[in-house]
């Protein structure tokens, strides 16, 4: 067996992979920013009075949000380490993350 032959794959891989985590950094940023445009908005409106905000309900849908992350979140480790995504991909994601 030819080590060789390996090296192509790996290269695709990783060319791949930082393409993807480069965007993905850049999509997520945006998000970010969009959810904070968004907060600020509702904070602004209810400082006005245009709104009100029942804190109670917000807090019992924090509560469910964040047990809902950890039920899923779980199944989704799991899910991650069943595929085998390949070392050049991952390496190329984490750099393309990093440098995004």
């Amino acid at each position: 067996m030819d080590v060789m032959q390996f090296v192509p794959d790996l290269g695709t891989g990783f060319i791949s992979g930082a393409i993807i985590g480069w965007g993905l950094k850049k999509a997520l940023k945006i998000v970010i920013a969009l959810i904070s445009l968004y907060f600020l908005s509702i904070l602004y409106l209810a400082n006005l009075g245009v709104i009100s905000i029942n804190k109670d309900a917000f807090m019992g849908l924090l509560g469910n949000v964040e047990s809902s992350i950890v039920s899923y979140g779980g199944q989704i480790v799991g899910l991650i380490h069943s595929i085998s995504l390949g070392a050049g991909f991952t390496g190329g994601l984490l750099l393309g993350f990093k440098k995004g």
